[in-house]
């Protein structure tokens, strides 16, 4: 699949953010808190879309976890109006899956 973009340069990261089921229905805080937690998991698992001609250790499609702390702060790149990325430094990646 041909990328967005012609090279991602430098020392980054960029990795995919996971689907966000959308509700219309209003829930209870149980509920919402049981919602977060289940995103909470799968941001613990994101999985790299793309990676910098600097970054050797790290490839494209490797399953990471980004320390949270770091993930609030990311910046989310629309890289077209189908395909949001978040950009991440590799220091910031505690391991590989």
């Amino acid at each position: 699949m041909a990328k967005e973009f012609k090279k991602l340069r430098g020392n980054r990261v960029y990795v995919e953010i996971p689907k966000k089921e959308e509700s219309k229905l209003i829930v209870d805080e149980n509920t919402k808190e049981a919602l977060q937690k289940e995103m909470l998991k799968k941001m613990s698992k994101l999985t790299v879309y793309a990676v910098g001609e600097l970054v050797t250790d790290i490839k494209e499609k490797d399953v990471v976890l980004v320390d949270p702390g770091k993930l609030k702060d990311a910046l989310l790149i629309p890289l077209s109006d189908e395909k949001d990325v978040l950009l991440i430094s590799p220091f910031d990646i505690v391991h590989i899956w």
